[in-house]
């Protein structure tokens, strides 16, 4: 894994990356109709244990809850902030999904199992209390992208963090990682900064830790990706079908490990079909599972 930089796509746009950082960039730029935010709700102590809700619009006459998404950003475990993917928020909401947009420790302060912690410790928050803000604590889907795809599956299929979460198999209705790195090896990598300086890979890495009967995953990769090798989807998928889980992967085309989350917002939507393909899996769950109603 390495840090990266989005696209320059256009004039204005490439002024405004030169100033601010590129998610933030395409937060400012994706509007908020039909959204409303909810900012900074502390699921924990730290500073960084907080997270921001995006409600969706929803008619007065309709009864039921909306879908949860919950969302962990990448950044090698060593950068990036929940107000730089309010483009995620947004568009997740304005596609009718209340979405939980995290804040977690970060490393060199802090290295694993924190941030993995921090991920299983906002999802605990998130089906304890997320109907307050609008949302269904029965049909929540867990997504993350790079460093974040890790601590979301770490979170959810290792039963060291999922023990600690305390809500049913059930309430996940699909964990959705996106280029995440679930079975490299780390000891090699400039990532390892985030890891234990005497921990191993097979200590550590998703794919060699899976519970049994895992929820239903859906594993994107990038076609021009070249940060996150596309063996990770391979392995985990893998390790998750060997443990009872049902797997499906999907490929973006043209997307490298950076624009397929830029292709998120409306801006940089024409980068690659990234929340189409994400929106479309999501549908497909809540169609296969019984609905709840408020």
């Amino acid at each position: 894994m390495s840090r990266y930089r989005l696209p320059v796509v256009g004039g204005a746009l490439a002024s405004l990356l030169a100033a601010c950082s590129p998610t933030t960039v395409l937060t400012k730029l994706t509007p908020e109709r039909g959204v409303t935010v909810q900012n900074n709700l502390a699921y924990g102590q730290d500073e960084r244990q907080m997270l921001d809700v995006y409600q969706p619009a929803i008619p007065a006459n309709v009864r039921m809850r909306p879908p949860v998404v919950l969302f962990v950003y990448g950044g090698s475990w060593q950068n990036g902030s929940k107000a730089g993917y309010g483009f995620v928020g947004k568009s997740l909401a304005q596609a009718g999904y209340t979405t939980v947009v995290i804040d977690y420790r970060l490393t060199p302060k802090h290295r694993y199992p924190d941030f993995v912690q921090d991920t299983a410790d906002a999802l605990r928050w998130t089906y304890q209390n997320i109907a307050q803000y609008g949302g269904n604590p029965e049909q929540i889907f867990v997504m993350g992208h790079s460093a974040g795809a890790f601590n979301a599956i770490t979170a959810v299929d290792d039963a060291r963090f999922w023990s600690t979460i305390q809500m049913p198999n059930t309430a996940i209705r699909g964990v959705i990682g996106l280029a995440g790195p679930y079975a490299y090896d780390f000891t090699t990598d400039p990532t390892k900064i985030a890891f234990p300086a005497k921990a191993k890979p097979d200590d550590i890495m998703p794919d060699r830790h899976v519970r049994p009967n895992p929820p239903p995953h859906l594993l994107v990769t990038g076609e021009n990706d070249s940060v996150v090798g596309a063996f990770n989807a391979s392995k985990m998928a893998a390790a998750l079908k060997q443990a009872g889980g049902t797997v499906q992967t999907a490929q973006i085309k043209g997307v490298n490990h950076a624009t397929m989350i830029a292709a998120f917002a409306p801006p940089t939507r024409f980068l690659g079909n990234t929340q189409q393909v994400v929106t479309d899996y999501m549908q497909a769950q809540l169609q296969a599972s019984p609905s709840s109603t408020d």
